[in-house]
């Protein structure tokens, strides 16, 4: 049998406390899964407010959220890795980040309630240059690039199956400037005619620049406020008043508006940037410096180490006015239909019981991998209780979110239930057992690894 006392200096397996953040967006109370992963990923300290909102559960070494050991909570993950990087990151990640001696990605649950702030994050060389000049708004000189994989269960009032809703990158250009020509408030909200018109006879990147950057900084200037009202009033009174709006269009005014009543962001998402809905399992990918806004439920996400974030709407009016011109400057303003931030899902190639799923996106620092369990058959082997993950050369941290999972490495193994958290020491082979599985009859766990 392996042990199931483990001693986090030297063994393979480290049980993990994560951190939980509370943003206005998030969910409320027992409806958010940050919430009730928390007692579990958090520890059992966490008291649950009803009323409260719970965003986010953090893992990895991050200053402004950073693990720490289950068992002793004054101990970090941070603090552990420094006393043998080499061993604990990995000789591949050590040597290729060996002034940054921390987990090279931070792993993260989301429980989205309503609109994030329209933001973007910037590239390392924008990243390092605002740390050194403003390091108010970019607290770390690095990227991140980061993707959003939905878990939830399907969100009311969308199609079906749809369990995540969010805005992405700008629509094509020819889609933009229709709405442009179609919908009077934009145009008024915008205030520059010559770059309208012109942007509409002949859509292009540069065109785009300038009519956005006119949107939000007359948002940032309270000048766009009178126009996303009246729109708004439009669509509240109903279909023979929403002319040049599509119904998606003004479902979307409606819902926004009643999050952020009079934001520039309602133009800015609805009429400028791709909607996004996405299956359970199904991801995207978003680079350093693309325009997005997450709109409602459930997600895995990761990205590089990095919490540096501008954002341009959707938030205090006093931050807005700091981050636009910034944000403006940094945005790639690539139009593309939405299925260029779609981030395909494949077989993982170290599973070896094939049960798990890998999200691979075009950076160093992460994968992200989803393990599916069940009862009865499945899998190589016939058995879809198992799986067993073959040793990877970097950091793996993961979290159970359904059922209860037994995770052996190396002799050591921990039995988690929904929320626990566990750090693998590189070079071990990982086996996963589904012990119990959630009242849907499924297991599953989800891992961010540097598979270097």
């Amino acid at each position: 049998m392996p042990k199931t006392t483990i001693d986090a200096a030297g063994s393979p397996l480290i049980r993990l406390k994560g951190a939980i953040q509370q943003y206005p967006w998030g969910r409320t109370g027992s409806a958010s899964l940050a919430a009730r992963l928390a007692p579990n990923a958090v520890g059992p300290e966490f008291k649950l407010d009803e009323k409260e909102s719970y965003a986010e559960v953090w893992m990895g070494t991050h200053k402004n959220g950073p693990a720490h050991l289950y068992k002793t909570p004054s101990t970090s993950l941070q603090s552990i890795i420094l006393t043998d990087p080499a061993r604990l990151l990995g000789a591949p990640v050590h040597d290729k980040w060996p002034d940054t001696p921390q987990v090279p990605f931070l792993f993260k649950i989301l429980s989205i309630e309503k609109a994030l702030p329209l933001q973007a994050h910037p590239d390392k060389s924008l990243g390092e240059r605002l740390k050194k000049e403003k390091p108010d708004l970019a607290p770390d000189a690095n990227h991140k690039p980061e993707i959003a994989v939905a878990i939830g269960k399907p969100l009311p009032g969308e199609d079906a199956d749809i369990s995540f809703t969010g805005f992405v990158g700008f629509k094509p250009l020819e889609e933009i400037a229709a709405n442009l020509k179609d919908v009077r408030e934009l145009r008024d909200a915008i205030s520059d005619r010559a770059a309208v018109d012109t942007f509409v006879h002949s859509p292009s990147r540069e065109g785009l620049k300038k009519v956005y950057a006119a949107l939000l900084t007359h948002g940032a200037e309270g000048k766009a406020k009178a126009h996303v009202e009246a729109l708004a009033q439009r669509v509240k009174e109903g279909a023979k008043a929403v002319e040049g709006l599509n119904e998606r269009q003004a479902r979307l005014v409606r819902k926004v508006t009643e999050q952020y009543p009079g934001d520039v962001g309602v133009f800015a998402t609805t009429f400028f940037m791709n909607f996004v809905a996405l299956k359970r399992g199904e991801a995207i990918y978003i680079g350093a410096d693309e325009v997005h806004a997450y709109l409602a439920g459930d997600i895995i996400e990761c990205m590089a180490v990095s919490d540096n974030v501008l954002n341009s709407a959707f938030a205090p009016p006093e931050e807005i006015k700091q981050q636009v011109p910034i944000f403006l400057e940094m945005l790639t303003y690539t139009a593309r239909p939405a299925s260029h931030w779609a981030l395909p899902v494949k077989p993982y190639a170290h599973s070896l019981q094939r049960r798990t799923s890998a999200y691979d996106p075009p950076l160093e620092e992460f994968t992200v991998l989803g393990t599916s369990l069940r009862p009865g058959p499945g899998g190589v082997g016939g058995d879809g209780r198992r799986e067993r993950l073959g040793a990877v050369g970097g950091p793996t941290i993961g979290i159970v979110t359904r059922g209860k999972v037994r995770v052996s490495a190396g002799g050591d193994a921990l039995d988690l239930e929904e929320g626990g958290i566990v750090y693998v020491v590189p070079g071990n082979e990982v086996q996963v057992e589904l012990l119990q599985p959630d009242g849907d009859g499924e297991g599953e766990v989800w891992w961010a690894a540097c598979v270097a």
